[in-house]
């Protein structure tokens, strides 16, 4: 799958950020509302962000 470009935004109430998943992705991956992600990050040597999401509960 190519890459896909997100934008960060506010969480209404909250100091976290939100990361919208685009509509492909979550078609193709069949992804839903209330599944349940773990999440890794880490940095690569170029000192760039990577953040990996793994689902680990599909909400049936």
């Amino acid at each position: 799958m190519s890459p896909h470009v997100v934008k960060a935004r506010s969480h209404h109430g909250t100091k976290s950020l939100d990361l919208t998943i685009p509509v492909k992705i979550t078609t193709e991956m069949r992804i839903k509302e209330g599944d349940v992600f773990s999440i890794e990050v880490s940095t690569d040597k170029e000192n760039k962000l990577r953040i990996i999401y793994t689902r680990i509960l599909n909400n049936v």
